[in-house]
């Protein structure tokens, strides 16, 4: 009689471990299928991107943007986060704007610029900012862009090799 229960308990967990399999298997197929297809395939078509890897994390979906060079980084970046609500329809998501600078702006952004730019915000004195910017554009003949809203500030930085693009909270 003991050895039919085993059986039993044995072909019941066994039903339990394949219900499992199959459900998250089921998941992940969702959440590649019905999220992250429609998400690549629309961002794939946006003439401003360059590459776009998107991930599930615990808080939501990832998107990883490569942009190509372009002129209003806050049309952009309003237009990418419109795109994303409307294909993701309120399920949460954080987007990340990534960059493959060369060694020559990513060093100026790190030795200079990153300086001036959060003087600038904790200061509110983005005048002062912009000239600060001027000389550095001049002195490495380099362009430096930078939009402002309520939310962001946009900082990009361009030579004729590199772009280099950085959306920093102004909380």
């Amino acid at each position: 009689m003991l050895y039919i229960e085993k059986k039993k308990l044995l072909f019941t967990f066994a039903v339990f471990l394949l219900s499992l399999f199959l459900l998250l298997s089921a998941q992940q197929l969702y959440v590649k299928f019905v999220t992250f297809k429609p998400l690549l395939e629309t961002f794939s078509q946006k003439e401003y991107v360059e590459h776009v890897n998107i991930k599930k994390e615990v808080n939501g979906t990832s998107i990883e943007i490569y942009l190509k060079d372009v002129d209003n980084l806050v049309d952009i970046y309003e237009d990418i986060q419109k795109t994303a609500s409307t294909v993701l329809k309120g399920r949460p998501f954080v987007v990340k704007i990534l960059n493959k600078p060369d060694k020559f702006i990513e060093n100026i952004y790190n030795e200079e610029v990153q300086f001036i730019v959060f003087e600038g915000i904790e200061t509110g004195e983005f005048t002062k900012m912009r000239l600060n910017l001027d000389q550095i554009e001049a002195k490495y003949n380099i362009e430096i862009a930078v939009f402002i809203d309520n939310e962001n500030l946009y900082l990009k930085m361009k030579t004729d090799r590199s772009v280099y693009y950085k959306i920093i909270k102004r909380d």
